[in-house]
């Protein structure tokens, strides 16, 4: 649910951190520094959780009612963060869960300036900033135009033969490793709707094959969404991730390019279209 906010990638990251109970508050700290004291450094009356700083403290409730949110949605008891962003989630769009996950990474800031800097501001300021950043940021908004053009991109479909199906991606707006990741999250979807008994997925992204075949060693942000991937495969299924020369894209997009001029829906096996045989035979060889 993180990754498809329509925010900034730190917001994401932020959200993410919160499903996984991983801020670093003061009761979070403690579990791991056993002298350390686990109380809201603002009140100092109850423990400071996840929960007791984004919504119960009063600061965090000021400006979520002055957000307009749901008093239910405030209303509730909830132990973990992850719990009442997915109550939360029922009741909102995308955009709309993007801007109250926007409002509370402001909540956040706030904490963190009262905490080592003695800073403090009203609710409204807080809340103003947040609609501001949604507001100003609309090349994140995939519900209106972008203030920026976007560059023109060469489309490219997929190419389909006999037990083998291709496809290709290019977004310039994304990091390779995340673009190629992506890619492969709608093929392992498409070979999950198709109930295909044995899939192999071919990368020249070779630092991506490495962390699908080592999944457990990569701590970052991208092994943890690796690993929730791999985690949902079928184990009836077997997939392969293998590496293959950048080279092979030359072929794939000639027959991409090819098929899309000639509108062609069949199928086909070894026996190629002459037009692209010189490409083939090139990558055969090299």
């Amino acid at each position: 649910m993180a990754w498809k906010l329509q925010t900034l990638p730190k917001i994401r990251i932020f959200c993410w951190r919160i499903g996984d109970d991983i801020l670093p508050t003061f009761e979070k700290i403690s579990t791991i520094r056993r002298d350390f004291d686990s109380d809201c450094p603002r009140c100092g009356r109850d423990k400071e959780t996840i929960i007791q700083a984004l919504k119960d403290f009063p600061k965090a409730q000021a400006v979520l009612v002055h957000g307009g949110l749901n008093s239910n949605l405030l209303d509730g008891s909830h132990c973990r963060g992850v719990d009442w962003i997915e109550e939360v989630a029922h009741f909102l769009d995308v955009k709309a869960l993007s801007d109250f996950v926007t409002v509370l990474w402001n909540i956040w800031n706030i904490r963190n300036n009262k905490v080592f800097g003695n800073m403090e501001e009203d609710a409204k300021v807080t809340l103003e900033r947040a609609v501001a950043l949604s507001h100003d940021l609309r090349i994140f908004n995939l519900l209106k135009e972008p203030s920026l053009p976007k560059p023109a991109v060469k489309k490219g479909g997929g190419s389909r033969t006999k037990g083998w199906r291709r496809a290709g991606v290019l977004n310039r707006n994304y990091n390779t490793e995340w673009a190629e990741l992506y890619m492969l999250e709608e093929s392992i979807n498409l070979a999950r709707d198709n109930s295909w008994a044995r899939v192999e997925f071919e990368s020249d992204c070779a630092s991506l094959v490495n962390r699908l075949r080592r999944p457990n060693v990569d701590l970052s942000t991208m092994g943890h969404r690796i690993r929730d991937l791999l985690n949902f495969l079928n184990p009836n299924i077997s997939f392969i991730f293998k590496w293959a020369p950048r080279c092979c894209n030359k072929a794939t997009d000639q027959l991409c390019s090819w098929a899309m001029f000639n509108n062609c829906t069949e199928t086909f096996d070894m026996d190629y279209p002459k037009e692209i045989h010189n490409i083939i035979f090139n990558d055969a060889i090299n």
